[in-house]
C-alpha cells in the first residue's frame, strides 16, 4: 500500500514521530499535520489521540505491525507526521485506497473540533 511507503519516506527524511509518549508530546508542542493510528489500535489509545489533536487531521491506516514495519520498528499504535507535504501525500493515499479498506482504514475522520461544530 503506498500509505506504508510513504510513512516510510517521512521517517527516512526524519518527518516523523513514532509511539504513544512521543507523539503526545509533540501534539502539545504543536508543528504536527497527521496522526496516523493503527485500526487495531486500543480504544484508550484512539480516544487520547482524538482529544490531543485537536485541528489536526487523523486517519486510520492498517495494523501496528503493519505501521511498525513500514518505519522499521516494532509495533507502532500511533505515528505523527511533521511536514505538511508528506501529510497531504499520505491522505490522499488512504483515501484512494477506500475500496480496499477493511473497518476504517483509509478514511480521514472529520476533526473533533469540526465534529462538536467549534470549528
Amino acid at each position: 500500500m503506498k500509505v506504508f511507503s510513504l510513512l516510510g519516506f517521512a521517517q527516512a527524511s526524519g518527518n516523523l514521530i513514532s509511539g504513544y509518549n512521543s507523539c503526545l508530546a509533540a501534539l502539545r508542542r504543536r508543528g504536527i499535520q497527521l496522526v496516523v493510528l493503527a485500526c487495531d489500535a486500543s480504544a484508550g489509545t484512539i480516544r487520547a489521540f482524538e482529544k490531543a489533536a485537536k485541528r489536526v487531521p487523523i486517519i486510520h491506516v492498517g495494523t501496528k505491525e503493519q505501521l511498525g514495519a513500514a518505519i522499521g520498528k516494532p509495533a507502532r499504535s500511533v505515528l505523527c507526521v511533521k511536514d505538511a507535504g508528506m501529510a497531504q501525500a499520505i491522505i490522499k493515499a488512504a483515501n484512494t485506497k477506500k475500496t480496499e479498506a477493511e473497518g476504517s482504514d483509509g478514511r480521514v475522520e472529520e476533526l473533533a473540533d469540526q465534529a462538536r461544530g467549534d470549528a
